[in-house]
């Protein structure tokens, strides 16, 4: 009843960074000219992780009050949160109000080689969010970001080439990109990455190492990695079987409203898994996944005489 989770099928292809590895006595960016860029930073801190652990509510606060201030990049990352469901349910309305009028005031900043708005145009031209969708474009504004060795712009060239977004499909490629950013601490691209090793997609098929990613991501309170740990640990597959703490995992990533770890969440309750056998959470949590659309989390639902409603 388990299912195991890829950020390569999510609605969101592609990620979003700020952290660099360039020194931190560098010039002035465009994007420190834009208003309440300290909110800003505040708020790319908990939504990727960097120095704490990943916590959406506070990165959509602090992207909330830099946007309420004008500050365009809060802005299309509040879209951005909302278009590809991260912390909360995907609400494309809510993105398209967010990004409208974004893309100029973004363009001009990452002409002028700011490394966070090249990776946010290239985001945008991604999907189609403010800007008619051009891949073409999009990987070149991704790529000049990469060149700068942004983490999220590293992991989305890699998921360029993963889905044959502007490039050729090359999964060794993607590997390549996907390692240079997972060293740089980023928990998309080590989940990525994780996921290849799972595989043995682009690179030599490892469980231990795929376990050891998805361990650094999940850390960092990455959901998609918690899923898949948790996974791992209610199959046994690299890593000693532990019932508890696949249930442990799942919750972690179902509080963030993770639809896939809500369904393994609610699976665990109906079969008294790790935790308590508890039908009404088990529907509770199935019915919170199928209002995300998770297929899976309905037909439990409807197994149990219960509608996804």
């Amino acid at each position: 009843m388990f299912h195991f989770t890829s950020p390569l099928t999510l609605s969101c292809l592609l990620i979003i960074g700020s952290m660099s590895s360039l020194p931190s006595a560098q010039a002035a960016k465009p994007s420190d000219a834009f208003p309440a860029a300290d909110l800003f930073q505040q708020g790319r801190k908990y939504d990727q992780g960097l120095g704490t652990p990943i916590d959406y509510p506070k990165a959509l606060r602090y992207y909330g009050e830099a946007a309420a201030a004008g500050n365009p990049m809060a802005k299309v990352s509040l879209a951005l949160m909302y278009n590809n469901g991260t912390g909360l349910p995907v609400d494309t309305i809510e993105a398209a109000r967010w990004a409208k009028a974004t893309f100029p005031p973004l363009l001009k900043a990452a002409e002028q080689n700011d490394a966070e708005a090249q990776n946010l145009v290239g985001v945008m031209y991604a999907l189609g969010l403010g800007v008619g969708r051009d891949s073409d474009e999009s990987v070149q504004w991704i790529r000049r970001a990469a060149d700068q060795n942004l983490p999220g712009a590293l992991a989305n060239l890699g998921a360029a080439y993963a889905k044959g977004i502007g490039v050729p499909r090359n999964d060794a490629e993607a590997a390549r990109w996907f390692s240079k950013a997972a060293e740089l601490g980023s928990a998309s691209a080590q989940t990525y990455l994780a996921l290849f090793y799972w595989s043995g997609r682009g690179v030599p098929q490892n469980e231990f190492e795929a376990a050891r990613l998805f361990g650094l991501a999940a850390a960092q309170n990455f959901p998609q990695a918690q899923c898949n740990l948790g996974l791992m640990y209610d199959r046994g597959c690299a890593v000693e079987m532990n019932h508890f703490e696949a249930a442990r995992l799942y919750s972690l990533a179902a509080e963030q409203n993770f639809a896939i770890a809500e369904t393994n969440l609610g699976a665990a309750y109906e079969q008294g898994c790790g935790v308590p056998q508890d039908i009404s959470a088990a529907i509770m949590w199935y019915r919170k996944a199928a209002a995300q659309g998770e297929p899976h989390a309905m037909k439990y639902l409807r197994d149990l005489g219960f509608a996804a409603d």
